[in-house]
């Protein structure tokens, strides 16, 4: 397995202002890369929580270790599953850090990192999961009224799922 297993996934989040996402951005991954980690960082407000990069990592890994991911870059295979699209520009546009970022997210792959003072430990998922946010990920009112209102959060996890049956 190419990244933590179920019980090592760490991940951070942090409140930024608008316009200054990119400039930590690259200040933590420098940071990562210099002691020899693999990290993702996220626009906070498409993540749904710890469960929902787990288990994007480890559909990665899997597609990955059979040859089916559709990037040679780790990094770029998670968010790929973590955004529940079809293709790696969408999943860009979606869920990578922009100027109107003012929520960040980082996932250690592979290493060990910590970000240090400011973060906060990312919450595993689903207290957080109201429709609006729901909707700018793109799930429907129709898709989120087949489940009860505490479950809204499997919808997430069932399209990080679906990326195996879409990209084919």
């Amino acid at each position: 397995m190419h990244g933590p297993d179920e019980t090592d996934v760490q991940a951070w989040t942090r409140a930024v202002a608008m316009g200054e996402a990119k400039a930590l951005m690259d200040v933590v991954l420098a940071e990562a890369a210099a002691s020899g980690a693999e990290i993702l960082m996220l626009d906070g407000d498409m993540v749904f929580g710890k469960d929902h990069i787990k288990s994007a990592l480890l559909h990665a890994v899997k597609a990955t270790d059979e040859g089916r991911n559709s990037s040679e870059s780790l990094a770029m295979e998670t968010l790929l599953y973590a955004s529940g699209e079809r293709q790696l520009s969408g999943a860009i546009r979606k869920m990578a850090v922009g100027d109107k970022t003012e929520s960040v997210v980082i996932a250690v792959l592979k290493g060990r990192f910590s970000p240090g003072e400011g973060w906060s430990e990312l919450p595993l998922g689903g207290e957080a999961c109201d429709r609006t946010r729901l909707a700018r990920f793109g799930i429907s009112e129709r898709e989120m009224s087949t489940v009860a209102e505490k479950r809204l959060a499997d919808l997430i996890l069932e399209r990080v799922a679906a990326v195996d049956v879409i990209k084919k």
